[in-house]
């Protein structure tokens, strides 16, 4: 994800469309707020993120792109699709059987050059599920589908719920365990405080504190015992206790999994660093990022980096394995970075996409931030499988 840094969102003039939709996104967090005095900011967020009504990601607007507020990985190149695919061709090698699922597919245009390059090789799977819980999102992926791969787009299936027996099964996460809603805390003279959202008496949202529940605070106090240096007073960040519940029932829809997790972050030790004193909380709106999440809620897309120790501890928790953890650098040249194959037939683009494949192989700061982890379910195989170097010792 993209965008330019320390901007003002208030700076960006709304249409009147906007407008009424940030209104109504605002008005259902305040009347939650007004049931209970505070919400945590998990609650906050998901309403203002994923509510199937007021929710930034259900709402008929452009998110993703030029025209949207960020730009993924995959919406400016197309690199990534193909090594993945080129992961996804291996596995189907080894078993036929296997079909791809992935976890909320954005535009689409994922889905389609991942597609695109499989069938050049000639190893489509027999079904490609796409688990997208927003309405908007599926019309949007369907239209991209049907329009880019009208022969293949029938061995397509959405799912709005993940409760499907699959028998053995890729899973691509890309970016998707960022959005899920975090919990936010501060550190206080002897323990530590949840920040929870509640309104100030202009009726505008605003940050206050209070005790942290038994189940919080049990997973504060872990963190706290693995860092090797104590949090500060005054020390304020995230953890996401939602990562759990959501690896579990990808996992839980098949007997067998490879589980391709691919997002920005770090791991534990580097997500609590010391210099880290803020955390990793922000927003992003028409190309601009700012630490104010409160404003033009539904409009605007929030975000939190990925602690991939918790990741890797939740993954042994379910009897997960973790296969590999790299940089999407390492990953992608361990999966045929240097014989990439062009899409596209416009010269400028290809020369685009050139441009990119000397940034990705030189490295970049984009792709030494984002990390690749690999779970598996029910199947075992080397690190050297999807990584140039392992660094899994790291986490």
């Amino acid at each position: 994800m993209s965008s330019s840094p320390n901007s003002d969102p208030n700076s960006h003039v709304l249409t009147q469309v906007q407008q009424i939709a940030t209104q109504q996104c605002a008005a259902q967090i305040k009347e939650s707020i007004s049931e209970k005095g505070e919400i945590g900011f998990d609650e906050y967020m998901q309403l203002a993120l994923h509510d199937s009504e007021v929710g930034y990601y259900c709402q008929q607007e452009e998110i993703f792109g030029k025209e949207g507020d960020f730009t993924t990985v995959p919406e400016t190149s197309v690199h990534l699709a193909f090594c993945l695919a080129h992961a996804c061709a291996k596995l189907i090698r080894d078993d036929a059987q296997r079909v791809i699922l992935e976890i909320g597919a954005g535009s689409g245009k994922f889905s389609c050059d991942i597609l695109k390059y499989l069938n050049t090789w000639g190893m489509l799977p027999k079904r490609y599920f796409i688990y997208e819980p927003s309405e908007a999102l599926r019309t949007k992926q369907r239209e991209m589908l049907t329009q880019e791969l009208p022969e293949y787009v029938e061995q397509v299936e959405w799912l709005e719920k993940l409760s499907c027996n699959i028998e053995t099964v890729i899973i691509i996460a890309n970016e998707v365990l960022d959005a899920l809603p975090v919990k936010c805390f501060e550190v206080g003279p002897q323990k530590f405080h949840e920040r929870c959202v509640t309104l100030s008496p202009a009726a505008v949202f605003e940050w206050t504190l209070k005790d942290p529940t038994e189940k919080l605070d049990a997973a504060l106090d872990y963190i706290a015992v693995m860092l090797d240096e104590p949090l500060v007073e005054g020390y304020q960040s995230e953890i996401n206790l939602n990562i759990e519940p959501a690896l579990s029932s990808w996992a839980n829809c098949c007997e067998q999994c490879v589980m391709l997790l691919i997002d920005y972050g770090y791991p534990q030790h580097e997500y609590y660093h010391p210099q880290r004193n803020m955390g990793t909380l922000r927003s992003y709106f028409k190309h601009q990022v700012s630490e104010d999440v409160f404003t033009n809620p539904g409009l605007q897309d929030i975000t939190a980096d990925v602690d991939f120790s918790a990741v890797a501890k939740i993954a042994s928790y379910l009897r997960m394995g973790v296969l590999s953890f790299s940089s999407q650098r390492n990953f992608m040249l361990a999966n045929n970075l240097l014989d990439w194959q062009p899409l596209a037939e416009n010269e400028m683009e290809r020369l685009a996409q050139i441009a990119q494949l000397k940034q990705l192989t030189l490295g970049s700061a984009i792709s030494e931030r984002f990390q690749v982890m690999v779970l598996s379910k029910g199947i075992e195989y080397g690190a050297d499988r999807f990584t140039l170097r392992d660094m899994r010792a790291r986490l």
